[in-house]
């Protein structure tokens, strides 16, 4: 249960973090979430938006600050904000890959750390942070999102090590295709190659189609809802395909694995 919690969920605008914001008010949390500008977002029943930019450490510290101003601590904390960049890592900039990591994995790690102290003070706090499956698998002309994804998944592996003696868990729920609007606030790189036209518009048209039949964000927030609410918290929570992706993955030959995954996704078959 999630009566008398407090819960700081961001990038609640749309999809995964609204719907989890709606789930965890409707059960009984006091939920705050996080958005850059809260006129063009429609309210969320229950809920609380506070103002913040996660890649920005005075916006994250007095979003933060406010919070526990008015509500005396945080015992839930969804780390929900990213998005996601098209383009093979050759046409990525170095520019394009530093902002996409300030908001998928530095923002992750600014917001915990302003949140971290109130936790360890009241010895206990459950921290879940979005990764995708793609935190595990390759993700080929998704190449940055899926390096900021693995590093989200091994810092939150470390994390859980580190804050278990103060009470405090983290965890990781790992959707697949969710019916959001990543694709639609997707970014392209500015410089394409044309060597990768053909391939990355293959790609692209496979990944807009599974995100159109993907599961629902509804699916996902009861996910990070049974997250917070376990008493033994396990790390990973893959959803929907997610689950048999990473059995797949884990169990599956090498080969085997890698000859599927190209088929799946059209790539130009090698020699």
């Amino acid at each position: 249960m999630v009566g008398n919690k407090v819960a700081l969920i961001t990038g609640v605008s749309s999809g995964i973090g609204r719907e989890t914001a709606r789930l965890l008010a409707e059960r009984g949390a006091r939920v705050f979430g996080t958005v850059r500008d809260p006129s063009r977002v429609d309210p969320i029943a229950k809920g609380e938006f506070v103002l913040m930019d996660v890649t920005g450490d005075t916006s994250v510290k007095s979003a933060v600050r406010s919070v526990l101003d008015k509500a005396g601590k945080i015992d839930i904390l969804i780390n929900n904000a990213g998005y996601s960049i098209a383009g093979a890592l050759e046409e990525t900039s170095v520019e394009e890959a530093h902002l996409l990591f300030e908001t998928n994995f530095f923002g992750v790690l600014r917001v915990t750390q302003a949140v971290l102290p109130s936790m360890r003070r009241r010895g206990y706090g459950r921290i879940v942070n979005i990764s995708s499956m793609l935190g595990v698998l390759p993700g080929p002309y998704r190449g940055m999102y899926v390096a900021s994804k693995h590093a989200l998944e091994g810092y939150t592996k470390t994390l859980d090590h580190e804050v278990r003696g103060f009470g405090i868990r983290a965890m990781l729920v790992e959707p697949v295709y969710t019916k959001t609007k990543i694709a639609n606030n997707e970014k392209t790189v500015e410089a394409a190659i044309p060597a990768y036209a053909d391939q990355r518009q293959r790609v692209t048209e496979i990944i807009e189609k599974e995100i159109a039949h993907g599961d629902d964000p509804g699916t996902v927030a009861e996910v990070v809802y049974a997250a917070v609410t376990a008493k033994s918290p396990r790390l990973h929570y893959p959803v929907g395909e997610g689950v048999m992706l990473s059995r797949l993955h884990r169990f599956a030959p090498e080969r085997m694995f890698d000859n599927q995954f190209r088929k799946r996704f059209q790539l130009d078959q090698t020699t």
